[in-house]
């Protein structure tokens, strides 16, 4: 763990904005849903799938951001 690198305050603020802007993206999201439009489960299922997809994309590629800049050093 002494080798590992700090999170900079840099770093905390993009993470605290990346959090807040997907925090408010949801809450207008189910704000703004049209009153009488409805949604099968299937559309439920679909969105979500979609979300963690595109959650697992980025980790994924952040972890392998990192890893490649761990062993270049």
């Amino acid at each position: 763990m002494a080798g590992r690198p700090k999170l900079h305050v840099g770093g905390t603020i993009a993470i605290v904005l990346l959090t807040l802007v997907l925090c408010i993206g949801i809450g207008l999201l189910y704000v703004g849903w049209q009153p009488g439009a409805s949604l099968s489960p299937t559309g439920y299922v679909a969105m979500a799938l979609g979300l963690l997809a595109a959650i697992m994309l980025g980790v994924g590629l952040v972890w392998l951001i990192h890893c490649n800049k761990q062993g270049g050093e």
